[in-house]
């Protein structure tokens, strides 16, 4: 951790991070409202309680719907321009990466012009209702997963995925849908 992050990991911070057991809504909000979204995301991904990082995951300015399970190491890569939209009924799994912006910003790539128009990307991430999402799963800038749909354990998504699938590896590919109660594979 940098200076910079130790600087910013106040009395608010610890409080969120070892007082959650007593903690109200209210005195959530109220310490959330002191603390930096970047620190509450990094607070998120290392929270040991699922409630509490849904909610530390809402007061940064994420959308996630209601009775969403989120497991620690939730790496929510972004800019101010960008978000992130997290339906209802969703599982996601540990350590699972949403990278809303990518691109090499300190770099003399970045001053190349078929590098910035062709390889920096930046874009909303929206996984629909009752999407799973499997461990270290990296999800790229701009993509959506649609409604009812299982994104296989470290698989990469680079594509938007249509409702009901099952997605896996790296680049992540639909090999079966969703019909009804059945998962059925492709003819």
């Amino acid at each position: 951790m940098d200076n910079k992050a130790l600087e910013s990991l106040d009395l608010s911070s610890i409080e969120i991070l070892f007082g959650w057991e007593e903690m109200t809504q209210e005195r959530l909000k109220f310490l959330a409202d002191k603390t930096s979204n970047k620190m509450l995301r990094w607070l998120a991904m290392i929270h040991p309680d699922n409630r509490t990082r849904e909610n530390l995951l809402r007061l940064s300015n994420l959308i996630v719907g209601e009775k969403t399970i989120i497991n620690a190491g939730l790496n929510v890569y972004n800019t101010n321009d960008c978000v992130v939209e997290i339906g209802s009924y969703c599982d996601i799994a540990a350590n699972v990466s949403l990278i809303t912006a990518s691109g090499a910003l300190m770099s003399e790539l970045k001053d190349i012009p078929d590098v910035k128009n062709n390889y920096f990307k930046e874009g909303k991430i929206i996984i629909e209702d009752h999407v799973w999402i499997g461990a270290n799963v990296i999800v790229f800038p701009g993509i959506t997963i649609g409604r009812k749909s299982i994104i296989g354990a470290g698989s990469i998504i680079n594509k938007n995925i249509p409702p009901n699938s099952v997605v896996k590896g790296q680049p992540g590919i639909v090999f079966k849908k969703i019909e009804g109660d059945r998962v059925v594979s492709f003819k």
